[in-house]
């Protein structure tokens, strides 16, 4: 495969891969570089297409088993697949069914029995049916539906801060795919010219035209370049597979990539925005929750000291013929056991939970300030990030042309190149991190696979 630039403005080097297709489409964020003039272009485009460029149909045939997902796709696969996510919804199922079953009212309990006396043949027997009931006063029970109201909220809310942090990380691992497959085509790009460089400079070695240090620089050169776009396959390889891993376990040695880009620039958030969003962040609701069970629980504590009466109703019947119905009450006697510690380990809790929210409020605050400062420093970095591409672009136009025309040498064209593989890398590196810190602040914003 030989190199793919962009001859014109207006004219793109065909996609090699579905993905590349997609993007572009739907006007992926290749970066077109400045034109140049028709005599300079047919030799341009002589020298960059000619069939002994560097061919690398490795990762051509690799990509042929991929499978591409858009984000929205790839979250929606998470959300179904992923087991990790299915853990925490187990957990927080356990958890809520737990708590309704703390606020379940206490079964009456039945008992029968039967009395067969004997003495010196006189034969008594006596058949006695008792129901026997727990009564709770009514501000305990109230006090104990509150403590599991809460706690199912809680948990609830926990779920939903799981579930914002694996989303976060299925984000990222998208986009350190794309970038990864992105610095690939960066590298083949690269070793292209590389690669028909250190071929012409060969013959004019053999010519007397360039030295030999010159000759044995460019073999280093693109031993080194070929050697880069071997590690860069395997980096988006393996980047493959843990997006993979994310969105289908089941999927094994399956590669799973993007579809599209990361077109554009991600929204503004303002600091004063993202700090609005304290309030709702789902780990900040869950502390409060569990703070509002530990006052539920300390109230029921509280009234632990006076005691649950047992009403019995009850039937009795004679061997002569006597029956009736009998009722009781029994009451257990504070006397020992008044609570005490229940009280004192109930009140303990809440203080524990109130200290909690607090700690929690301030981390949020902090994580929320961290992530919207570097948000924004990162995007106004990307803003500038398109000259660099540019600036790259251009010089290795320009080098290619000169050298085309033998008004530059063997070496200051390879300079060329590497200044293009580095202004395109770090435009990508800066792409990447800027959406990387957009997800991130999503996270610390409390968002979501439903609401995002």
């Amino acid at each position: 495969m030989g190199a793919r630039f962009v001859l014109k403005a207006s004219q793109r080097a065909p996609a090699r891969c579905p993905r590349h297709r997609a993007g572009r489409a739907a006007g992926g964020a290749r970066h077109n570089l400045p034109a140049i003039g028709p005599r300079t272009l047919g030799r341009l485009s002589a020298f960059l297409l000619a069939p002994s460029l560097v061919a690398l149909p490795a990762f051509v045939a690799a990509q042929d088993g991929v499978q591409r997902v858009t984000l929205a796709e790839a979250l929606q696969a998470f959300a179904e697949n992923s087991l990790e996510l299915m853990i925490a919804r187990s957990e927080a199922t356990a958890v809520a069914e737990a708590a309704r079953q703390s606020r379940a009212y206490a079964n009456p309990e039945f008992a029968f029995g039967r009395d067969d006396l004997h003495n010196d043949g006189d034969r008594t027997w006596e058949e006695t049916l008792h129901l026997t009931q727990s009564v709770e006063w009514p501000g305990r029970t109230a006090a104990r539906r509150r403590a599991a109201a809460h706690v199912i909220l809680a948990g609830t809310a926990k779920l939903r801060t799981d579930s914002v942090m694996l989303a976060f990380g299925v984000r990222e691992a998208y986009a350190r795919a794309w970038f990864a497959e992105e610095a690939v085509d960066v590298e083949q790009q690269t070793a292209a010219v590389i690669g028909r460089v250190s071929e012409d400079a060969e013959a004019r070695l053999e010519a007397g035209d360039i030295s030999a240090f010159e000759a044995r620089r460019l073999r280093l050169a693109r031993a080194r370049a070929e050697q880069d776009v071997v590690e860069a396959e395997l980096r988006a390889r393996h980047a493959r597979l843990a997006l993979a891993n994310l969105i289908a376990p089941a999927s094994g040695t399956k590669e799973i990539g993007p579809s599209e880009g990361l077109d554009g620039m991600p929204t503004l958030v303002s600091r004063e925005a993202a700090l609005g969003t304290r309030a709702r962040r789902p780990d900040i609701l869950a502390a409060e929750e569990e703070l509002n069970a530990a006052r539920a629980a300390l109230q029921v504590a509280e009234l632990a000291w006076v005691p649950d009466p047992s009403l019995q109703l009850g039937y009795r019947r004679h061997h002569d013929g006597t029956a009736g119905v009998s009722i009781g009450v029994a009451v257990p006697l504070p006397l020992f056991d008044r609570g005490t510690g229940g009280r004192r380990e109930a009140a303990a809790a809440t203080s524990a939970a109130s200290y909690r929210l607090e700690l929690k409020r301030r981390l949020a605050e902090q994580d929320l300030l961290a992530t919207s400062d570097r948000y924004s420093s990162l995007r106004t970095l990307l803003g500038s990030a398109a000259d660099l591409v540019d600036d790259g672009g251009a010089l290795l136009y320009a080098a290619t042309a000169a050298y085309s025309e033998h008004e530059m040498n063997l070496l200051e064209l390879l300079d060329a190149a590497d200044a293009f593989r580095n202004s395109r890398m770090r435009s990508l590196s800066r792409r990447v991190d800027t959406w990387i810190a957009y997800f991130d602040l999503l996270r610390a914003m409390g968002g979501d696979l439903e609401n995002e």
